[in-house]
């Protein structure tokens, strides 16, 4: 009888995060899966199932640990402009990190391949209104504050604003250097009013 190895279940989720962040689902295998986080079948499979339920997981664990640091930074200011562009360090901190993958786990996601399984489209559409509607509540908050004026009802602007953060993540996966992104970043907000 083979011997089951001992794991940290924290420890195995953040490789497998970081996996899915720098390849994709598609691209990853469970092979690679087992390599990078250190472990024998029989104990992945006891502890996770399938590819599917760790790539879950592994959502889960980025928006435990990145997404929350975003969403902390904004919150953390009753002012909307100044939130938002807190919220903006946070993302260039991942962005300039040489420890983490370029773009963001979930927007990198969001393809073909992973949204033609249900269970994977529903989980990532409902992160992204989770996102727009913590993201409006920030505005309408600062509004009712008198700290915000906008022409926008909150959660257009919100839409707004998140559809940009997509669209830098995936910007930031090309050749685009990060002071461009910064300067167009500071220009936009600049350009809404924040």
């Amino acid at each position: 009888m083979g011997r089951t190895k001992i794991f940290d279940e924290t420890a195995a989720l953040g490789k497998a995060m970081r996996l899915f962040w720098r390849q994709g689902y598609a691209n990853t295998s469970i092979k690679q899966l087992l390599t990078e986080m250190d472990m024998l079948n029989g104990s992945f499979y006891h502890a996770f199932k399938d590819k599917k339920t760790i790539f879950l997981k592994s959502l889960d664990y980025y928006n435990q640990e990145i997404t929350y640091k975003r969403q902390a930074a904004l919150a953390a200011h009753d002012d909307f402009s100044i939130g938002i562009r807190a919220l903006f360090t946070e993302i260039f901190k991942t962005l300039e990190s040489k420890h983490e993958p370029n773009g963001c786990l979930s927007v990198n996601s969001m393809v073909a391949e992973v949204l033609c399984e249900e269970e994977l489209k529903t989980y990532l559409y409902k992160d992204f209104e989770q996102f727009v509607q913590f993201t409006a509540d920030r505005i309408q908050h600062s509004i009712d504050l008198k700290h915000t004026s906008t022409p926008l009802p909150a959660r257009q602007l919100a839409f707004i604003l998140v559809t940009y953060i997509q669209g830098l993540f995936h910007v930031s996966n090309t050749y685009v250097g990060i002071e461009q992104l910064k300067n167009q970043s500071k220009d936009f907000l600049d350009t809404l009013g924040l």
